[in-house]
């Protein structure tokens, strides 16, 4: 499937999108000479019910978005998982606990600075997409920078009804396991996708 990311870009400042697009503008001027990948405008932050957190940037941003549609494994597995759950993506939006793209040569874990850059840019992402109910995080790192985030700011999640769901990361040493264990994995993952669609009273495709 060929994506034409001119005409995502256009999409950009539609109603289903706009604050959060700012939100990346703004991370960006605050961090001169940073990247901030936009959020793919398929999501819709007042229909969203569902914050799927992942922990970084992967190299499937390059398109400028962070999109299911992006060209890395993370996203191919986040569309097997939209598909097998039958979640229309309006109902879900992506987040990163760290929102910059990283130095490739980089850890891939997130350091305390990172997680700390991380906090306020998720409670503006939060205070856009004021529906939900449920995030989901992706890897380790994500669920520390989501204890953090409680610690911070005095279980913000917890008073808002919000669940946290831990899940494994969609792409690298998560996935470099057996074909069968492999399978294993995306069914976990829709199954707690499913349950956070079913607390959110989403309907199936």
């Amino acid at each position: 499937m060929t994506i034409d990311w001119d005409e995502k870009k256009a999409l950009l400042q539609e109603p289903n999108i706009a604050k959060v697009t700012q939100l990346c503008d703004e991370l960006m001027e605050k961090k001169p000479g940073s990247v901030v990948p936009y959020i793919d405008p398929v999501h819709d932050e007042d229909e969203c019910r569902i914050v799927s957190l992942q922990v970084s940037p992967g190299k499937g941003t390059v398109s400028g978005f962070v999109s299911h549609y992006n060209d890395d494994e993370a996203a191919r597995r986040a569309t097997q998982i939209y598909e097998l759950a039958e979640l229309d993506p309006r109902y879900v939006m992506p987040w990163h606990a760290y929102p910059w793209v990283r130095d490739a040569d980089m850890p891939s874990a997130l350091n305390v600075q990172e997680k700390t850059d991380g906090l306020r840019p998720f409670r503006q992402f939060l205070k856009i997409n004021s529906r939900v109910s449920a995030v989901i995080a992706h890897g380790t790192d994500a669920s520390t920078f989501l204890t953090l985030f409680e610690k911070t700011y005095h279980q913000s999640l917890k008073n808002s009804g919000i669940k946290v769901y831990k899940a494994t990361a969609l792409g690298g040493r998560a996935f470099a396991v057996s074909e069968a264990k492999q399978e294993e994995l995306l069914a976990k993952n829709v199954d707690i996708y499913k349950d956070a669609m079913q607390r959110a009273g989403i309907q199936h495709l």
